[in-house]
C-alpha cells in the first residue's frame, strides 16, 4: 500500500509539472504590543507620601503613625500612577513563495492557455508560470485581462494590438485582429435577423 501510495503522489507531482519553484523568503518588522508600567511620576508619589503623613498623624497623632501613613500614601499614588504604554518588538515571518519561470514548451503553454480559457481546473503554479510567460500580473488567478492576453497571444498578436470581438447576446462568438473579418461576419447575421455587437480588446 505504502508503494501504491508513493507512485500515486509522483504521478501527480509529474501531472502538475511547472516551471517556476518555491523558495523561503523571511522578512523583520517591527510590531506593536502594550505594556503596563508601574510608577508614575516623582511629585505624584511625594504627593501622596504628603497626604498619607499628614492622614496617618492626624489618626494616630504620633510621628510613627505619620511615618506609616506616608509609605501607604505612596504605594497607592504609585499604584494609581500605571499606565499603559506601547513599545514594539522585531519579529521575523518566513513565507514560502512561488517564483514563476518561462514556460518553453510552446506546444504546452497553448494547452494551458486554451484550458485555462474554457475554465477548465489548473493549479495555481502553472496559471502564475503561464501569466509571466504571457507578460500579465502573475497572482494565480485568471481573470479578464488574463485572458485577453492569452488571446492575443494564441493569435499571434502584439499586447498592445486591439483584439475585435463579436458579441451576439452576452456571447462572445469569434474574436479576431481582422476587424474587416468580423464586420463581415456581423453583416451576414444582421441579414439572418440577429443583432450583434463589436469591442475592442473585450475584458
Amino acid at each position: 500500500m505504502k508503494l501504491l501510495m508513493t507512485t500515486a503522489t509522483a504521478v501527480l507531482i509529474a501531472s502538475q509539472a511547472f516551471a517556476g519553484s518555491y523558495e523561503v523568503r523571511c522578512e523583520t518588522k517591527k510590531v506593536p504590543y502594550q505594556e503596563v508600567v508601574k510608577g508614575g511620576s516623582p511629585e505624584k508619589v511625594i504627593g501622596g507620601a504628603l497626604v498619607g503623613g499628614v492622614i496617618g498623624k492626624v489618626v494616630t497623632d504620633k510621628n510613627a503613625g505619620a511615618a506609616a501613613g506616608a509609605i501607604v500614601g505612596g504605594v497607592i499614588a504609585n499604584e494609581t500612577s500605571k499606565k499603559t504604554v506601547t513599545k514594539y518588538r522585531e519579529v521575523e515571518t518566513c513565507t514560502n513563495v512561488f517564483i514563476p519561470e518561462r514556460i518553453t514548451d510552446e506546444e504546452k503553454l497553448q494547452e494551458v492557455l486554451l484550458d485555462l480559457n474554457e475554465g477548465k481546473s489548473v493549479s495555481k503554479e502553472i496559471t502564475m508560470d503561464a501569466q509571466y510567460t504571457i507578460g500579465v500580473a502573475y497572482d494565480g488567478k485568471w481573470g479578464p485581462k488574463s485572458r485577453l492576453a492569452a488571446e492575443k497571444y494564441l493569435a499571434n498578436l502584439e499586447p498592445d494590438a486591439p483584439l475585435y470581438s463579436l458579441v451576439v447576446n452576452d456571447v462572445v462568438i469569434v474574436s479576431s485582429a481582422d476587424v474587416n473579418a468580423i464586420d463581415e461576419i456581423k453583416e451576414a447575421l444582421l441579414e439572418a435577423g440577429v443583432a450583434s455587437q463589436i469591442f475592442v480588446d473585450l475584458q
